[in-house]
């Protein structure tokens, strides 16, 4: 069980988390989903597999958020790379039994987007539905409930923005926690990677160059020939941006909020992603009266966390 959501609806502390179960050839992913008391320990029954509710759309289902819109609780999911292009559902719930209450339905992008796209944040601004499509540039889409089947998700808004500081040391910033309103401005944790191994130098002699298209087999076996050498690590960040159209940025942290240095060690051998030698993977954070902020993330693919986090003093405009 891990990669956590959390959202507070209804006066409810809910967490939904990813569960893979079975064997590793036929490993099945699904949603679990828990309410939470005040010292953030799981209430007794509470326990759900939300995935068996769910009808429609692929039967994978990777890595939840939380979305609250008119006072209706959605998750959205993903099925990971195991379609070309990725897909990502969404699915409302039932504020009562908290089981899915209509069938999943596919976001889908109203233009042209890349092969594997996972961590789209959803979130509500003064009744619109919106979502932050990517970081740098920042690029807002309007999302359109209207109808059934297919949700079309339109660009709205695209800012440049500097985030080279951040970027050139612990890579690119991607999606994690959907943002979260705080007066003028909105916050969002996210997650990025960065090399780490010292043998990637290795990778400049590789005899297959990147980009080249290979038999799928083949494919596979590159890849875990090529795993030792191009090992990575996720880390977690944090950004804000205006809570007005166009959405512009106003500043990134200039290191890491969280860190896998920082976790417990690894419990299993088996990763689910053997490219990473260690990850934090926020998917949900709530702030606190006490300028705290509490933020759910996954531990190196095996764990739930939850940690309070002051927002540091390095956040740069």
């Amino acid at each position: 069980m891990y990669n956590p959501a959390i959202v507070c609806f209804r006066d409810s502390l809910l967490m939904a988390y990813r569960v893979d179960s079975g064997h590793h050839k036929t490993m099945q992913r699904r949603i679990g989903l828990c309410e939470l008391d005040a010292r953030l320990n799981v209430v007794s029954g509470s326990v759900r597999s939300l995935s068996d509710t769910i009808q429609g759309g692929d039967p994978r289902h990777y890595d939840p958020r939380f979305l609250v819109y008119h006072d209706r609780l959605f998750v959205h999911y993903n099925n990971n790379f195991l379609t070309r292009p990725n897909q990502i559902h969404l699915v409302e719930l039932d504020p009562d039994t908290l089981e899915a209450r209509s069938p999943a339905r596919l976001l889908h992008l109203d233009g042209p987007r890349q092969e594997i796209e996972k961590n789209w944040m959803l979130f509500e601004h003064e009744g619109d539905l919106l979502a932050v499509y990517r970081i740098a540039p920042h690029t807002i889409l309007r999302v359109d409930l209207a109808g059934q089947g297919a949700i079309t998700c339109s660009p709205l808004h695209s800012t440049d923005w500097d985030v080279a500081a951040y970027a050139g040391r612990f890579g690119s910033p991607c999606g994690g926690a959907p943002p979260v309103r705080q007066g003028d401005t909105y916050v969002s944790f996210f997650h990025s990677r960065y090399p780490i191994n010292p043998l990637r130098w290795v990778l400049r002699y590789w005899p297959v160059p990147p980009g080249t298209k290979l038999p799928r087999y083949l494919a596979a076996l590159e890849r875990r020939l090529r795993r030792p050498f191009a090992q990575v690590r996720y880390v977690a960040g944090a950004y804000a941006f205006e809570a007005a159209p166009p959405f512009r940025p106003l500043w990134i942290t200039s290191e890491p909020v969280l860190r896998p240095e920082d976790e417990p060690l690894r419990r299993y051998r088996r990763r689910a992603n053997p490219s990473a030698d260690g990850i934090i993977y926020p998917c949900g954070a709530l702030p606190w009266p006490d300028q705290r902020w509490l933020v759910s993330y996954g531990v190196n693919d095996e764990a739930c966390c939850l940690r309070w986090v002051h927002m540091p003093a390095g956040a740069t405009s």
